[in-house]
């Protein structure tokens, strides 16, 4: 009997294996949801069928994936197009937010494990970090103003709703960096997110991270994988499009999703192998990985130290996350996202525990509390780093929310993090705002680079940072 393989129409698979040459951006409203291509010479917003005919005309793959079904003298095989036309569920799918991390193995290398939270749709630095002293903050703030918490030092307190945070910061191993931004953000989501991730011209068919890896992996044994069902991380691209799905420890088995896993890993591995070179190393790879993790996925985690994480699609990627540091499976690089934080209206004030961003902040802080306690001394060699698009406004809006800014904070901890406040944010007065927002005045690349090349050991930070010259050094790592 043939496989059953789902709608013949959704031939969205193909474009997800080329991620150097379409990108899915999410942005908090569903219908501006966009995929980008490279078309003579220029980005243009595409269609999923636009997208999937471009990489088949770009990448055919003639007599590999052609088929849906190629047949054999034993009977059916998968077709790498019909394979992944089956398992997908199209790229519309990837453009929704997720919270499912997304990882990236090599063999050991020494270096951190680096966890990327990117906090989606807006974090609002000036709910999460006030400064004591300053006037023009309380008066545009009011009620929102953050006028007790976590001393950081004697300028700034810390919401009390990341009070979880607070041992992390008395271990000075957490740092807060203030007015971090892009300098050339725009306001929009989709723009924006874009911008962060790429930390490169819209021409770069790639992200950071996809260029720490590149540059710094060896090409054996390596494979990089991208949960499916949800959105692609651009920061983790490549111009390899080698691709795995990944979006928890117990479903990375290819036989949840297939009837016959063993036929099915038989035929992968019979038509990767056809293609040769480098699909036929990494589809090994690939194979061998859902082999290795099989012990791992059919024993009960149990996190360690007295670490309770919260019930929540964050506290489960983050467990997801430390049951791979401690497997020593040689987990590189594990991005996971957090979104919600676009709050036009009614974020709460600090002191109301039920207020969206109060709700929001516990979470966030007890996940990351709970992570640090489950590694135990790995956690010396654990870096977690912040990003979001953008800041919000200063002034609050009539609707008790705020609206898209500039200025930000980043937030950066680890064992070996050097724990304080670092950056600057002036007074904020009228004239010392950037149209109404925190300015920026930490380029966040700087804080990136910083972890790439002290905690990362990568030093070829002119290739994953293109365009990007470091000023003085932070301190932060």
């Amino acid at each position: 009997m043939s496989p059953v393989i789902a709608d013949p129409s959704l031939l969205r698979g193909e474009a997800l294996l080329h991620e150097d040459l379409i990108s899915p951006l999410h942005d908090h409203e569903e219908s501006r949801n966009r995929l980008l291509a490279q078309i003579d010479g220029r980005t243009r917003v595409v269609t999923p069928d636009q997208a999937n005919r471009l990489a088949v005309a770009a990448r055919p793959n003639v007599g590999v994936d052609d088929p849906s079904v190629a047949h054999t003298p034993s009977g059916p095989r998968f077709g790498r197009r019909g394979l992944f036309r089956g398992s997908l569920i199209g790229l519309g799918g990837l453009l929704a937010a997720s919270a499912a991390p997304r990882y990236s193995f090599a063999a050991d290398t020494g270096r951190d494990l680096l966890v990327c939270v990117f906090l989606r749709g807006g974090f609002d630095g000036l709910a999460a970090v006030g400064p004591v002293n300053d006037g023009s903050y309380h008066a545009a703030r009011g009620e929102l103003s953050v006028d007790s918490g976590v001393p950081l030092g004697a300028s700034y307190l810390l919401n009390p709703n990341f009070q979880a945070l607070k041992p992390i910061w008395d271990a000075s191993q957490l740092a807060v960096v203030l007015g971090s931004g892009h300098p050339e953000v725009s306001r929009s989501h989709f723009e924006d997110q874009d911008l962060c991730e790429r930390a490169a011209k819209a021409n770069v068919r790639s992200g950071w991270l996809g260029r720490h890896i590149a540059t710094s992996s060896d090409a054996s044994g390596t494979f990089r994988a991208i949960t499916l069902g949800s959105r692609v991380v651009l920061s983790l691209t490549t111009t390899a499009y080698q691709s795995m799905a990944m979006s928890s420890v117990d479903s990375f088995d290819l036989n949840s999703a297939w009837n016959d896993g063993a036929k099915l890993f038989t035929d992968l591995d019979a038509i990767y192998g056809d293609a040769g070179g480098v699909l036929a190393s990494q589809a090994k790879a690939t194979l061998d990985a859902v082999n290795q993790l099989k012990t791992l996925r059919e024993t009960k985690y149990a996190p360690q130290n007295g670490a309770s994480y919260p019930d929540s699609e964050w506290g489960r990627g983050l467990s997801d996350i430390a049951r791979l540091a401690k497997a020593g499976v040689g987990l590189e690089v594990a991005c996971i996202d957090y979104g919600g934080w676009d709050m036009h209206q009614s974020i709460g004030t600090p002191a109301n525990a039920n207020g969206q961003f109060s709700r929001l902040a516990r979470d966030f802080s007890a996940g990351l509390a709970a992570f640090r306690a489950d590694l135990g001394s790995r956690w010396d060699t654990v870096t977690v780093i912040t990003m979001s698009e953008f800041g919000r406004r200063v002034e609050v809006n009539g609707d008790g929310g705020t609206d898209h800014g500039h200025g930000n904070v980043m937030f950066a901890l680890g064992g070996a993090i050097k724990g304080g406040v670092f950056g600057s944010m002036p007074t904020l007065t009228k004239a010392n705002l950037t149209d109404g927002d925190v300015p920026i005045t930490t380029d966040y690349r700087q804080a990136l680079t910083e972890i790439v090349t002290n905690r990362l050991r990568n030093d070829r930070v002119a290739d994953i940072f293109p365009g990007f010259s470091p000023g003085t050094a932070l301190g932060i790592a």
